[in-house]
């Protein structure tokens, strides 16, 4: 994918080189006066002209560099190894002796630098950059820092590239769908398949069309009535459908990271222990990951999923199948933060009219409070397959939550998810 390139901020610096060359040049002054040799005048008229020349130089020599962003990637997920080249040319009658370049994009957080030799007129150098993505959400590759100099360093240019275009990084997931999932109703589902009959097919209701959707599920009516186009969802059957509920709550999430320097050790020291990424020290993104990989793999299993949160605006996803649903609920999963200040309990208590009998619910949160174990098991007593992970904040800030956890999880299906823990572990719990 090729960038438009705009250059800003052009700066020339003196380098140490300058300063030295002012002093020589000072000295042969002083002993052109006192000896009047004429070595001492040829040498300082040297010394001056190089100094022009290298400012001329420098002031043309980044004005015709542009640089392009290749790769084959748009879409992206965190902890994948995200490839590009970057194809430089100079375009200017000078060459470049070397150039030093500085990604400063949100893609490279260290913001590594890499140095190229002899760049002659009119030519092209490739290079290849690799970077492990880190962080979820729309990610700006812009801008790249250049800088050369003049042979001696005398004076060096500095210039900023902003190249316009931009990557999706989707939430770190891991496909289950491999392992052995039980695949028979649960024991709720069973209890009421007899009493459902035909009410157990139930309409996912309309949404706005996507370009793709097929012309036979455009819900005429509702077109009509608001003016625009609208997909009518295929019915669902609720013993077939799987609910997830993610706490966005932001008293209910902690992090451990408190500085970037911080979170890159972080990051390194995982990767040289286990050589694959590791979540980072942050129960949104522990519950962001969660929740993506149960809904990746209960969509390629063929069941339905739907995800409601306690964020506002009020962000809900009706139960649906298919890539475009997983496209969705990742689209969703890759921008939300904690920022409520709506307890899950709250949430569940207006969103429990919409869980039936057989249907399966995962609640995916750091919470532990009364009110949401009382929550679940009102939901529990409805008949609908209550399933709860706990991600366990006192792993993460052990500091902060020395006293052990004293919640009684009794009656409900609960999975413990701590730091340092493999997603492959909720396997336990489908």
């Amino acid at each position: 994918m090729k960038r438009l390139n705009i250059k800003i901020n052009p700066g020339i610096h003196p380098g140490t080189t300058f300063f030295s060359l002012l002093i020589i040049a000072v000295f042969l002054l002083i002993t052109r006066w006192l000896f009047d040799e004429p070595f001492f005048l040829n040498s300082l008229y040297a010394v001056i002209i190089y100094v022009v020349l290298a400012f001329i130089y420098i002031a043309f020599a980044l004005d015709r560099i542009t640089i392009d962003r290749k790769s084959r990637y748009l879409r992206r997920q965190v902890g994948d190894l995200f490839e590009e080249n970057l194809l430089i040319s100079n375009r200017s009658i000078l060459p470049i002796f070397w150039l030093q370049i500085r990604d400063l994009s949100e893609l490279n957080r260290d913001h590594a630098n890499r140095i190229i030799g002899f760049l002659g007129p009119r030519q092209t150098r490739i290079i290849r950059l690799d970077s492990l993505l880190q962080k979820r959400g729309n990610i700006n590759l812009t801008p790249i820092e250049i800088k050369t100099s003049d042979p001696l360093g005398c004076f060096y240019s500095i210039q900023k590239i902003s190249t316009m275009g931009k990557l999706i990084v989707l939430p770190y997931r891991v496909d289950l769908s491999s392992l052995k999932i039980k695949n028979r109703p649960s024991e709720e589902g069973k209890s009421v398949r007899m009493t459902l009959q035909n009410s157990s097919l139930i309409s996912a209701s309309v949404r706005n069309y996507i370009d793709g959707d097929p012309f036979n599920r455009i819900h005429w009516p509702t077109t009509a009535r608001r003016g625009s186009l609208h997909t009518r969802l295929a019915d669902v059957n609720i013993q077939q459908m799987v609910w997830i509920c993610m706490d966005c709550e932001r008293d209910a999430h902690v992090c451990r990271l408190n500085n970037q320097e911080q979170e890159r050790m972080d990051f390194i020291d995982a990767v040289k222990a286990r050589s694959q990424y590791a979540l980072p020290p942050d129960t949104v993104e522990a519950t962001v990951s969660i929740t993506s990989s149960l809904a990746v793999t209960w969509l390629n299993r063929g069941i339905a999923v739907g995800l409601a949160t306690n964020n506002l605006p009020e962000q809900t996803i009706l139960p649906g199948f298919g890539v475009r649903q997983q496209t969705e609920i990742l689209n969703l999963l890759t921008f939300i933060q904690a920022q409520s200040q709506i307890p899950l309990a709250a949430m569940l208590l207006e969103f429990s009219s919409q869980l039936n009998p057989g249907n399966i619910c995962f609640l995916v949160t750091p919470e532990e409070s009364p009110e949401l174990i009382q929550a679940a098991r009102l939901i529990k007593q409805r008949g609908v397959d209550l399933r709860l992970i706990h991600v366990n904040r006192a792993s993460y800030v052990p500091e902060q939550y020395l006293k052990r956890s004293t919640t009684d999880w009794r009656g409900i299906r609960c999975h413990h998810f701590a730091y340092g823990d493999s997603l492959t572990s909720l396997s336990a719990i489908l």
